[in-house]
């Protein structure tokens, strides 16, 4: 099973970097924009099936709309400035300020339309329990998710160099947490990771990080790129165990059936979407 499910995985992220390198290619590079939509309303609809499963009654078609109008938002943004067709990527903190004004102002619409939405379409009596689980879902999603366009603006080889962060930093974790691990690192989110796991994790990241970075000749001196894997190292191991917060509170071990071997789609996404937002601030600096 596990070696079935770290063949999946390998393939799955293999795909998506071949994918990339071919949006790398096409003016406007389009298909970043349509995989990651895709990725973020499987995860979505996951994400509510747990809260279903808690007992809360989350709206879910309005959200996976506004979800893919905001992407479509988001790329006819960057197409307008530019900035996906093959113009020189602007300075990271003009990136940073761009990709905050478009879709801060598609946060607060979102927040406005996903409540008054809960009015209409639920007991008003029992709004809470389920505009709680619809807003906080969405914006756990979406909103985090989105980061990923402002990287994907700097450059495709900053995508690599996060992909490698993540996904190494998760193989590092799991082949010295199974050999080496002793002591328990969040055994009320995640009883099976382990403090050692962790470590092995958090070199693995900083690592291919590093070496990555300067093969592709990436601005920054090795010592932010060190600096770099391991803040975002840390920050992709903090969203799995949100996800595993998230599946306990549910009382599932799996997060959905999109992709059953690897434990569902929100398994594979998690600790990709807590390090987006941190990985950009970093690359902004």
């Amino acid at each position: 099973m596990v070696r079935t499910r770290l063949a999946v995985g390998s393939g799955v992220t293999a795909g998506f970097l071949l994918l990339m390198m071919l949006d790398s290619l096409l003016p406007g590079g389009p298909i970043f924009h349509i995989l990651t939509g895709l990725i973020l309303i499987g995860t979505l609809l996951e994400v509510y099936g747990l809260a279903e499963r808690h007992g809360d009654e989350p709206v879910k078609a309005l959200p996976v709309a506004l979800l893919v109008a905001f992407v479509v938002w988001d790329y006819a943004v960057r197409v307008q400035a530019g900035a996906l067709l093959g113009e020189p990527p602007g300075e990271g903190g003009e990136v940073l300020r761009r990709f905050y004004a478009a879709n801060g102002l598609a946060a607060a619409a979102g927040l406005w339309v996903l409540a008054v939405a809960h009015l209409l379409a639920r007991d008003p009596h029992r709004w809470l329990k389920g505009a709680t689980a619809t807003i906080a879902g969405f914006f756990y999603v979406w909103f985090i998710g989105v980061h990923w366009f402002p990287i994907r603006e700097l450059g495709i080889a900053y995508v690599f160099v996060l992909v490698a962060v993540v996904k190494v930093g998760d193989s590092g974790a799991f082949f010295v947490g199974t050999r080496w691990g002793r002591r328990k690192l969040a055994p009320r989110a995640s009883p099976n990771k382990t403090v050692e796991g962790a470590a092995g994790g958090l070199a693995a990241s900083v690592a291919s990080g590093t070496l990555l970075a300067v093969l592709f000749g990436l601005r920054g001196s090795v010592a932010f790129w060190v600096f770099f894997g391991l803040v975002v190292g840390v920050a992709s191991q903090l969203g799995d165990l949100v996800a595993s917060a998230i599946k306990r509170s549910a009382g599932a071990k799996d997060s959905g059936n999109l992709l059953p071997v690897l434990g569902g789609l929100l398994d594979m996404a998690d600790s990709l979407l807590m390090a987006a937002p941190v990985a950009l601030w970093l690359l902004a600096l």
